[in-house]
């Protein structure tokens, strides 16, 4: 019977948020270790198709749990905290011997304290198993793959869909590369660095601009010869070392990889001024959802996206919304407030309160003076499957639904899934039912309401997580990196390209 180790830390981190991200965050969301990870959560995004390997190997598995913590996109985790959870990832590695280890990982998180969150994780992981015991970890599509995480990984894998909807498919496909590694296979690998970032608007892969090229991505990884080919788009928000787009490619015997790396970063970077989104503003959001028959008219606030790590309590879009009668339904949207819960739980349902909403937390944007009819109140907890999770718990703590003009704001305690109408429903309110519904999310929010909108519309103000990257101060990456500089051609860039190889000829490794 063989002997898996099986782990997960994610959360997505957006350098701008001034919120530091705490280890309270991760136990809202489940911080477990041992057995638990397989008896809790078994059938949770990326875990749900690890646990697929005892069907794959065609014998049981015995798993051993190392950790599972799962927090919500925020800003940067706190000193210390990343060494905390090393040591309760690699406790149980202490005393049990692995023959492999599947690792689900984010790719794109940092600390206070450090630049490359799951190269370090990675790099504990080695240091325990040994350099002989295959590893195989799963990235985000938006994740800044380093070096350090290409060599401490046997092989990285990465989702192939934005949105983010193959969180079981991406754990399966990482499942059967452990398949293959322990049956003797010894992978290649290759990672070609393209020095650019920009929004994710627009850059959805079934239509976004690559959507050709996410379509060759995902045939050659059909080719028997092929473990992993992921194109990394990374979070823009990102304040690290080494910043940009990433091509990696695993394969197996002497070749070269399936994709020419040069091609795939010519083609990228030839698309790095495509934009083929129009951004509304606040001033003239009402008119243009008035202009769309029906509703509801789905609206990314992409700048406070929760799901790209922003605080969540933006006040830009909410104040257009509440400045005038909308009609039709009214407006829809959600607010971080834990101050403002706490005034309505204790005033109750059916109360007039005077408020000072949002604010607090974005640095772009002013408190709202409301007065505000307080319709309901109670906890929020429900599950998320869709776009950022599969049978992911989500608990955003209490939350107060309260009226101001014809809008309805969900304020709540804690950050949570800003894409999903679910965290609606939750609280008794149907989306469905209001003229237009702001989504805190820059383009994931698509899979979920596209569905049953009558039209999608982007809006734009200054906030943590802009689509005008060309803003973004970033004071701690590698130069030079568009949009930040000018750069004539990405060959300009003489820290991009190929930064990591690791070549196998026969069985030996170099």
């Amino acid at each position: 019977m063989r002997r898996i180790g099986i782990g997960q830390l994610l959360q997505e981190t957006n350098s701008l948020n001034p919120v530091i991200t705490t280890r309270d965050h991760f136990e809202d969301c489940g911080l477990v270790s041992g057995q638990r990870i397989v008896d809790d959560y078994r059938d949770t995004g990326e875990l749900a198709g690890f646990t697929s390997l005892p069907d794959l190997l065609g014998e049981p598995v015995k798993w051993v749990g190392m950790a599972r913590a799962v927090a919500w996109s925020g800003g940067p985790l706190q000193t210390g905290l990343l060494a905390e959870v090393i040591s309760e990832m690699t406790e149980s590695l202490a005393s049990a011997v692995v023959d492999g280890v599947l690792l689900s990982l984010h790719g794109a998180q940092c600390a206070e304290d450090e630049y490359d969150v799951s190269g370090r994780v990675l790099q504990a992981v080695r240091s325990m198993v040994g350099p002989d015991i295959p590893i195989v970890a799963t990235l985000d599509l938006h994740a800044n793959v380093t070096p350090l995480m290409a060599e401490c990984a046997d092989v990285l894998v990465g989702y192939h869909t934005f949105p983010h909807i193959d969180h079981v498919s991406c754990g399966r496909r990482a499942a059967t590369v452990l398949q293959r590694l322990l049956g003797g296979e010894v992978p290649s690998v290759s990672m070609w660095k393209i020095p650019m970032v920009v929004s994710a608007a627009g850059r959805a892969t079934d239509t976004g601009v690559q959507r050709e090229l996410w379509a060759e991505i995902v045939a050659s990884e059909q080719r028997q010869e092929v473990l992993s080919t992921g194109l990394y788009m990374v979070q823009p928000w990102f304040d690290v070392p080494l910043l940009g787009w990433t091509l990696y490619q695993a394969w197996v015997d002497d070749g070269d990889p399936s994709l020419d790396p040069g091609a795939v970063g010519a083609a990228c970077w030839d698309s790095r001024r495509h934009q083929e989104i129009e951004y509304v503003s606040p001033e003239d959001l009402i008119d243009r959802v008035r202009a769309i028959d029906g509703g509801p008219v789905a609206v990314s606030e992409g700048h406070d996206a929760t799901n790209s790590g922003a605080p969540g309590d933006s006040t830009q879009l909410m104040a257009a919304l509440i400045r005038q009668p909308i009609g039709d339904g009214g407006g829809l949207c959600f607010c971080v407030d834990p101050e403002s819960v706490a005034a309505c739980q204790a005033a109750g349902a059916g109360a007039k309160v005077d408020l000072t909403v949002g604010g607090k937390r974005d640095p772009f944007s002013e408190p709202l003076a409301v007065r505000a009819t307080v319709n309901g109140t109670g906890n929020l907890r429900y599950t998320l499957s869709g776009h950022g999770g599969h049978n992911l718990p989500v608990d955003m703590g209490r939350y107060a639904n309260i009226e101001v003009t014809d809008t309805t704001i969900v304020l709540v305690e804690k950050t949570g899934p800003g894409s999903s109408p679910l965290l609606f429903d939750a609280t008794g309110v149907d989306p469905r039912a209001f003229k237009v519904v702001l989504a805190k999310s820059p383009e994931g929010f698509r899979a979920d309401y596209e569905p049953f909108s009558s039209g999608i519309l982007y809006a734009a103000a200054p906030g943590c997580a802009t689509p005008f990257i060309n803003e973004v101060d970033f004071q701690h990456t590698t130069k030079p990196l568009f949009p930040q500089d000018e750069i004539a051609a990405a060959e300009d860039a003489a820290w991009a390209g190929e930064i990591y190889q690791r070549r196998v000829h026969g069985k030996e490794q170099r």
